[in-house]
Parts: structure tokens; C-alpha cells; sequence
């Protein structure tokens, strides 16, 4: 059977174009560069052909047709803008502009409206309506997305895109013909964490950013191509300032990573730059314990006096540098070449990982397995604690268009977090439970295919022997496919038996031939892993297990919510000697901790260089000023080198210094096997005892930027005080030791494996993730 695509040739005002059999009108003519005015159509959205604009004169046809829903067809001949087809696109115009108001001067749309873009050039100077306009009641979707129904015109792409891209028809057409509303059917907010793409894709100003309504006209603000800094997708963003600050943050399109879609998170997190904690000015202590306002010399000098101090009276060893996995490229070099110039062995930037028995089998870094753009073309799937719509929403939007085409998709957890798709098999089991049936599925899988398994892993496997209607069902579909994936994501990281885990899911990819993929922490895990900050056996753990005399914290950081080991974190701080904290925002907690704070810029404040999942570097420049006096963080680390007097410390731009780190690591990019020695890992059963608390990071609570993120903190997705149970018996048990029975809301919830309670990472407080919970009655 052929493969080959038959090519069909249609002429388009007078030129002729070979196009794929099947192709719509509107999809050549937009390869060829011919305008057609549309508003119905996106290319990532269904075809509705509901407003008509594209109207287009196709010979031998009586009537004009929507280029968007017309087939080409060998020989065929269309003209877009001879009389007979403008005649038809000023007629739609003029019906269209019936009900839209005439608003444009106070319209946030004003300026990037496609409907005043066309009715300047199809419209006419005067309607010929002159009964009443009809009036939509305004409708509240929540603190992302202004509405102004007035001006819908009823194209439904938000509709669509609901449905089709976000997974989630959160709004639809009510009632007929000159009563049609486009509204929630049931009041309530966006719950989406992609709805605010009905933004951008609105081709009128029906629906508009809340957050910056009002704030300026389009063309007074400047604009500036950057990337997400909440996961390590790389997702392309653009920025738009306006008298050098940031005002909004819209979609860049790249159709190899991001399409035309950004998450709520990379789209609202901007707010986080006029937060009221944010680090302004040096701060020192007063040998009071008090911090007070300090100039810049002031404090470097504190700076250099606290880490030389340190290192002279308990030795390099004593001294820790916790690097936030948001940090730049550029930063991360001048970490490791201080690093390098003090003897520091304490540095990492792994802050949800508990065991790491498996360092010295850990590749390059941690990448995604597959490329973005294969992964609508899996067969197969198997998510290991992983939650794409909570960690990588825009790879939520793949697997989902995956599954649209055929894909199969599993999942192992603690909670049965729902996907937006449909789901082959679920293994929702207690997390002391995960090494037994990731076993049951590797054995199983190396049964079917008749292959051995590595010997080193006999002793893991031998005790576990768990068969269910769920592990064969993942054991099939890792094998019937071509093309499988399987992920491990930020629960299976933080999970204290991850080495083994690691170890048990490469096997699987071996024998099943799936790729092997991680979801990590932060913007720029991956650069962080490159520059080979880590050292084997010193790490975030052994620094917080046994306090160290001195800690820095470079970057983004919030010790009371960044790490898996909060608790920890904040006592080995507290014990600590002296704290220097280089960071954007000087929150109470940074403040009760730290003898000297450096205020950094924060992102979109300074250039730098980040690394994907997929290993792709992207650079960007500052949009806007740094806040107060502070200074971008990696030429607070160049003084501090210069303050060291180390060598090589003379950078004068961050280009200079991507430039240092590519001429070591530039090689290193393309090095994105995830492959891991069978025997790199220290296996150790976990007994249960009592209920195990498994606190939760909500997509709004996972770095510091979204944390100050004011109107993404009221939405649904965003931090509640919500526990939830498999047996309601539990509840006795856990309140008590909460101490907050006033505050929570608790539920009975099949979803949460038997014997764990889910509670919020925010709430949490003493109660650390597998930490068992016994009685406190």
C-alpha cells in the first residue's frame, strides 16, 4: 500500500499552488501568504465556517464559499477579492457589526482587535441598522479572564478551544439565533489551568486579561520574547512593558514546544514583581539580630567576611549553596566557578529529592526522553507519580491530543489525579507500595516479550509479585504500541525510594523499548545539571540531615515551601552560623533567617540563558529595570568572585559568561539518554505504620513566582485547606495532630490510596511528606 500523498494544483487569484489532497481553501492560501479574512477559523481549533468571513468566489460555484471548510480540488480556480467576493465579505461585515457596540475607544482590544482591523478595510461608513442593539448581561468566569459579552460575536473558538485544546468545555452556546450567548452554563470560575488562551485566540474584545484591564493602549506597550520560568518546558512567552514595567505577559507562539498556547501560570505570574516582599535594597544584620538597610560595599563586604569566616574556622566542607533550579545559565556559571575558587562541595539545586543513592549513575541531566513534538504521536504512555496537567501543563495539552490519536495512557500514584482524557489503567496504591508494582509490570512485561531481566535487579523483583487487572493491562499496552513513554514525575522524585524506582523504570524502557522522561523541578534543572554543580554524597539531604555552619541561597527561594524536606530546611537555617540570602524577594521567613540579604533581580528584570527538558538552550534579555537597588544575581556573583579575588572573574556582559559555560558544556546539550546503571541504587523496604501524610503542591504554590501571583491565588486551582481520606475514620486521627480542625475542609475520596491522607504542602507545617501519622488523641 502507497504512502504516498496525492497532490492536487488550485489557482488562487491568478497563481497556481500544489497543495495535499484534503487541504482547506483557507490552509493554502495562508501557506502562500494570500490574506483572507477569517474569524471562526485557528489552525488548532475544529472548523466551525460560523462567521463567514472568508466568503471566497470558487469558479463554477453559484455562490461564494468559507475558504475555511472548502476542500480543494484539482484544477480549481478561486479568487479572493474579486467583486463578487468582497461583495460577500463587506456583507458579513456589516452583519456582524449589527450588535458589537461601538466601544473601541475604551476597549482593552483596542488597537489588536481583528474585527476593527477588517472593518476598516470590508466595513462601510455607515450601517444601515439603526434598531436598538442587543444587550448580553456580564458574566463573572473568574479573577483571569475579563468579559465584555456585548461584543461577542459569536465565532466560538473559546468554546472550541475548550473542548478541543484545554480539555474542559467550561463555555458553550445558550439558546438560538439573536438570543445565542456564549456563557458557562452554570456560574462559576474558570478552573482550566490553560483557560486564559481564550485571551489570546478571541478575535474581539469579549473577553480580555483581567489583571491588566485598563492599564494601557496596545501600541503604547513595548514588547520583549521570553520563556516560562515554572517548569522546564520552555515554554515561549512574550512580555509587554510599559514605562519600563511589566504589564502582561501573552503567548509566543512555537509550534516545536508551545504552540500558541501558554499555561495560566506563565501568563499571570507577572504580578509577582510588584510583590510587597520584594528585595529592594541590601539588608544586614545589626548584631542585633535585627536586618537594617545597608549600602552595596556594606554588604558584599558582610558577604565575604561570613563565607571566608566559615571556611577558615570549620573548613569548606562546612559551608552550603542551595542554587534555585529557576536560576539562569549565567548564574549557575558563576556558582561553579566560585564553587570551583573556594573548595565548596556542598552545592545543589535538587530540592524535592530525598534519596540519592543512585548519583553516580545519574546522566547528563534529566531530560524529557522524547521531543515535544512527539509526543501527539505516542502510542503509549505510563505516567510514575507524575501529574502533567499540575507540573507541565502545556505537555497536558500534547498527551491529550496524543490520546485523541489513539494513544494509551496509565498511571501510578498516591491520588488519582484526573488527566482530562481517558485513562487505560490506574494504579492508585500507598507510596510504600510503588517499587512492588512498578516489579509486577517490569515482570510482567519481560514475560510477554520472553526477555530476562538484569540480574543485579533479582533481589528487588523476587519479593514482589503483585498481579492485577492493572498491571497487565500496562504490561499490554507498553508492548502493542511503536512509539512509549514513560515519565517519572515530581512525586516519584521526591519519593525516598527514587533510586530504586529510577532503576526499575529504565528496565522497563529497555525490554519494553519505551523511552525513559522526567518532569523536574524549575526553568532550568537541566542547566543546573550540565554545569555539574553536585558533588556524589553531598547534596540538599546530607546539607539539611546534618546542618551545615553556613548556607547560601542563590535565587528564587522560599526554604518554607521549595523543599520536599521543608521542616528540615528551616531548622538547619535556624542553626546555622550565618545565612546569605542572594534573592528577588526578601520574604518574613528569608528575613528571620538570614544575616545578610543581596537584593537580586528577578525574572524579566535580567538577560540569561535557560536549558529545556529537551535540551535546548534559549536566551533572553531584560524587559524591564531591576526593582530598587537591586542587581541582576549573576553580577552580584561576579563581585563576590572579584571580592574573593579568584581569577577569571572579569566578565563584563552575561553574554561573556554563556559564552564561558558553552565552551565547556556546549557538547553536553545533545546528550539526553536517560540511561541508568541497574546496579546505582540502594534499595530498602519501607514499612507502614499508621496513616501517611502525603502533602500536596497545588499549581499555584509551586515556586516563588506563582506564590505571589495575586490573581492566580484566587482561582480553584490555587492553595486550599482541603484534606481528603479513603476511609472517614481517618479524620480523628489527623485533625489532631493539624491542630487547625477549624480551618480544613475534609472528604472521603476513593481517589486517595488506602491508608494515606493527601493535605496540602501549605498546611502541612510539621507533618512532612511520608511522614507517618499515629494517633494523637
Amino acid at each position: 500500500m502507497s504512502n504516498e500523498v496525492k497532490m492536487f494544483t488550485v489557482n488562487i487569484d491568478g497563481k497556481e499552488f500544489q497543495a495535499p489532497a484534503g487541504s482547506m481553501l483557507i490552509e493554502v492560501a495562508d501557506r502562500e501568504g494570500i490574506a483572507i479574512p477569517r474569524f471562526c477559523y485557528h489552525d488548532k481549533l475544529s472548523i466551525a465556517a460560523s462567521c463567514r468571513m472568508c466568503l471566497v468566489d470558487v469558479e463554477r460555484m453559484p455562490k461564494p464559499a468559507p475558504a475555511c471548510a472548502t476542500p480543494i480540488m484539482d484544477g480549481m480556480i478561486v479568487r479572493t477579492r474579486n467583486d463578487k467576493a468582497r461583495a460577500a465579505q463587506k456583507a458579513i461585515m456589516e452583519f456582524l457589526l449589527i450588535n458589537h457596540p461601538l466601544d473601541c475607544p475604551i476597549c482593552d482590544q483596542g488597537g489588536e482587535c481583528e474585527l476593527q482591523d477588517f472593518s476598516a478595510e470590508y466595513g462601510q461608513n455607515k450601517s444601515l441598522f439603526e434598531e436598538e442593539k442587543r444587550h448580553v448581561e456580564k458574566i463573572d468566569i473568574g479573577p483571569l479572564v475579563e468579559t465584555f459579552m456585548n461584543r461577542c460575536i459569536q465565532c466560538t473558538r473559546c468554546v472550541r478551544y475548550g473542548d478541543e485544546i484545554a480539555g474542559m468545555r467550561e463555555l458553550g452556546g445558550v439558546d438560538r439565533g439573536d438570543r445565542l450567548e456564549i456563557t458557562t452554563y452554570i456560574q462559576h470560575a474558570l478552573v482550566s489551568e490553560v483557560s486564559a488562551n481564550i485571551i489570546d485566540i478571541c478575535p474581539v474584545g469579549a473577553l480580555t486579561a483581567k489583571p491588566s484591564k485598563y492599564g494601557a493602549r496596545p501600541w503604547e506597550y513595548m514588547n520583549h520574547d521570553s520563556i516560562s520560568m515554572h517548569d522546564g518546558v520552555g515554554t515561549n512567552t512574550e512580555i509587554h512593558t510599559l514605562r519600563g514595567k511589566v504589564a502582561r505577559v501573552a503567548a509566543r507562539r512555537n509550534d516545536e514546544i508551545n504552540e500558541p498556547w501558554i499555561s495560566d501560570r506563565d501568563r499571570f505570574s507577572y504580578e509577582a514583581l510588584s510583590s510587597d516582599d520584594r528585595a529592594a535594597h541590601p539588608l544586614m544584620d545589626n548584631g542585633n539580630g535585627v536586618l537594617e538597610k545597608a549600602s552595596w560595599s556594606d554588604a558584599l563586604k558582610a558577604t565575604k567576611l561570613i563565607i571566608e569566616g566559615a571556611i577558615q574556622k570549620y573548613g569548606a566542607s562546612e559551608v552550603g549553596v542551595l542554587v534555585s533550579p529557576l536560576a539562569s545559565v549565567e548564574e549557575l556559571q558563576l556558582v561553579k566557578e566560585l564553587q570551583a575558587g573556594l573548595k565548596l562541595t556542598n552545592v545543589d539545586y535538587r530540592f524535592n529529592q530525598r534519596d540519592f543513592s543512585g548519583e553516580s549513575a545519574e546522566p547528563t541531566f534529566r531530560a524529557l526522553g522524547v521531543s515535544i513534538p512527539e509526543i501527539n504521536q505516542l502510542d503509549s504512555i505510563f505516567l510514575v507519580g507524575a501529574d502533567p496537567r499540575m507540573e507541565a501543563p502545556i505537555l497536558a495539552i500534547r498527551v491529550r491530543d496524543a490520546v485523541k490519536n489513539g494513544a494509551k495512557v496509565s498511571f501510578l500514584g498516591a491520588y488519582s489525579a484526573d488527566q482530562l482524557h481517558a485513562m487505560n489503567a490506574e494504579i492508585i496504591a500507598h507510596p510504600f507500595d510503588w517499587v512492588n508494582e512498578i516489579s509486577s509490570v517490569l515482570v510482567k512485561v519481560a514475560e510477554m516479550k520472553g526477555t530476562s531481566i538484569r540480574t543485579e535487579l533479582t533481589g528487588v523483583i523476587n519479593s514482589h509479585t503483585a498481579n492485577s487487572d492493572a498491571v497487565n493491562q500496562i504490561a499490554e499496552q507498553l508492548l502493542k504500541g511503536e512509539r512509549e513513554w514513560i515519565v517519572l514525575g515530581h512525586d516519584a522524585i521526591s519519593h525516598p525510594q527514587f533510586a530504586t524506582i529510577r532503576v526499575l523504570a529504565a528496565e522497563l524502557a529497555r525490554i519494553s523499548g519505551a523511552k525513559l522522561g522526567y518532569f523536574t523541578q524549575g526553568a532550568n534543572s537541566s542547566g543546573a545539571a550540565i554545569t555539574g554543580l553536585t558533588s556524589e554524597g553531598a547534596n540538599t539531604a546530607t546539607m539539611i540531615n546534618s546542618p551545615l555552619k553556613a548556607y547560601v541561597l542563590v535565587g528564587a527561594i522560599d526554604p518554607e515551601f521549595d523543599f520536599v524536606e521543608a521542616s528540615k530546611v528551616m531548622k538547619a537555617l535556624n542553626a546555622a552560623e550565618a545565612v546569605v540570602a542572594i534573592t528577588p524577594f526578601a520574604s518574613e521567613t528569608i528575613k528571620s533567617v538570614a544575616n545578610v540579604v543581596l537584593p537580586g533581580a528577578a525574572w524579566a528584570e535580567t538577560s540569561g540563558s535557560y536549558v529545556s527538558l529537551e535540551g535546548k538552550l534559549q536566551s533572553l534579555q531584560a524587559a524591564s529595570m531591576p526593582h530598587g537597588e537591586a542587581r541582576p544575581i549573576w553580577k552580584i556573583l561576579r563581585v563576590l568572585g572579584n571580592q574573593f579575588e579568584l581569577s577569571g572573574f572579569d566578565y563584563i556582559s552575561s553574554e561573556d559568561v554563556l559564552a564561558a559555560w558553552l565552551q565547556v558544556n556546549e557538547a553536553k546539550l545533545s546528550e539526553t539518554s536517560n540511561e541508568v546503571s541497574g546496579a546505582s541504587f540502594d534499595y530498602k523496604p519501607m514499612a507502614k505504620e499508621g496513616l501517611l501524610a502525603v502533602p500536596t503542591t497545588s499549581l499555584y504554590s509551586t515556586d516563588a513566582y506563582v506564590r505571589r501571583g495575586k490573581a492566580l491565588q484566587k482561582t480553584p486551582l490555587a492553595k486550599r485547606a482541603r484534606i481528603a481520606f479513603n476511609n472517614a475514620g481517618d479524620e480523628a486521627t489527623v485533625m489532631p495532630v493539624l491542630n487547625r480542625e477549624n480551618n480544613f475542609l475534609s472528604r472521603v475520596s476513593e481517589k486517595v490510596a488506602l491508608g494515606c491522607v493527601r493535605i496540602p504542602t501549605e498546611y502541612a507545617g510539621e507533618t512532612q511528606f511520608y511522614q507517618s501519622i499515629k494517633g494523637a488523641n
